[in-house]
C-alpha cells in the first residue's frame, strides 16, 4: 500500500450529504490554524513511539494530524468522507482515500496505530469507529482520539453567530444534531471512556485539558468561526459587498465582547489488546 506515493485522492464514492464537501478552502484559511495546534497536542504523548511507523488518520480532514505525524517521523495514511478536504493534504499523507470511518477499507492489523482528531464525535455511534480503528491496528498498537469536551458557551463564538443571524444565517439541521445529539455521546471523560471500553480497547487513559491555541485577535477568531463547515457555505453564498460587511461586523463584535478561543479537549490514548 505504501510502496508508491499517489498524488491524487482515490476515486471512492462518498456520501453526497457530507457536510464537509466544498468547504476545504474556507477551512484552510480559518479553522486550520487552530486544528494544527490541537493535532500536535493529540499525539504528543505517543509521538516518539510513532516514529517510523505506518499510522492511519481517521477523519483526516485537511490533514492536521497527518502533518503532526510527519513531524513525528511517522508515515500517515489519510481517510475521510470528503474528497474536497483530502485534496488539501497533498503529499503529507502517503495515501489519501475517501471512505467511512465505520467501515475502514483495510485488513486487520494493517497499522501500528490509528489516530483521529475531532471526527468520531460526528457520528451517532462513536464506539463503532473506535472498534474499526482497533481492528486495523496491530496488537499492542495505539488508538488515539481527540474530541471536544463539554464546555460553557464561548462569547467570541456567540458574537459571530449573532451577527450571522442578523444577515440571515440559520444553523443547518446537521449542525444542530451534532451539538444536541452526537457530540454529547462522547464529550465527557466518562462517556469517552465508555465508548473506548465498548470498542474493546485496553489501557485507556483520557487527558482533559483547556487548550490555548493562541487564537486571540478578532480577525483570526472571526476567520476561524466563519470557516467552519456549518457556516462557510452561508458566507460563500453572500454577495461580495454583503460578505465584506458581514465579516467587518463579525470582527467588530468579537472585538467588543469576545475573548480568546480556548477549547476544552479530551484526548483518549489506548492500546489494542493482544
Amino acid at each position: 500500500m505504501v510502496e508508491r506515493t499517489p498524488r491524487h485522492v482515490e476515486p471512492v464514492a462518498t456520501d453526497p450529504s457530507n457536510a464537509y464537501q466544498g468547504v476545504a478552502d474556507a477551512w484552510a484559511h480559518g479553522p486550520a490554524a487552530l486544528y494544527d495546534k490541537l493535532a500536535a497536542l493529540t499525539i504528543a504523548g505517543a509521538a516518539t513511539q510513532l516514529r517510523g511507523k505506518l499510522v492511519l488518520d481517521v477523519g483526516a480532514g485537511t490533514g492536521a494530524l497527518c502533518r503532526g505525524l510527519r513531524t513525528a517521523g511517522a508515515t500517515p495514511i489519510a481517510i475521510d468522507t470528503s474528497t474536497d478536504m483530502l485534496r488539501l493534504i497533498g503529499d503529507t499523507a502517503a495515501l489519501s482515500i475517501a471512505g467511512d470511518m465505520c467501515a475502514l477499507p483495510f485488513a486487520r492489523g494493517r497499522f501500528a496505530a490509528a489516530v483521529s482528531g475531532f471526527a468520531i464525535s460526528h457520528i451517532d455511534a462513536p464506539q463503532d469507529a473506535l472498534r474499526e480503528m482497533r481492528r486495523v491496528v496491530q496488537p499492542h498498537g495505539w488508538v488515539i482520539v481527540a474530541v471536544f469536551g463539554a464546555a460553557p458557551a464561548s462569547p467570541s463564538k456567540d458574537a459571530v453567530d449573532d451577527v450571522a443571524r442578523d444577515f440571515g444565517y440559520q444553523p443547518p439541521d446537521w449542525y444542530v444534531q451534532l451539538k444536541t445529539r452526537t457530540e454529547p455521546r462522547s464529550n465527557t471523560p466518562t462517556l469517552l471512556n465508555e465508548c473506548a471500553a465498548t470498542a474493546g480497547l485496553g489501557s485507556i487513559e483520557i487527558t482533559d485539558v483547556i487548550v490555548d491555541p493562541e487564537l486571540k485577535s478578532p480577525e483570526s477568531i472571526a476567520a476561524y468561526r466563519t470557516g467552519l463547515a456549518h457556516m462557510a457555505p452561508f458566507v460563500a453564498s453572500l454577495p461580495d459587498s454583503t460578505r465584506i460587511a458581514f465579516v467587518e461586523r463579525a470582527v467588530a463584535a468579537v472585538r467588543k465582547r469576545g475573548q480568546a478561543v480556548r477549547p476544552r479537549v479530551l484526548v483518549l490514548s489506548s492500546r489494542v489488546p493482544a
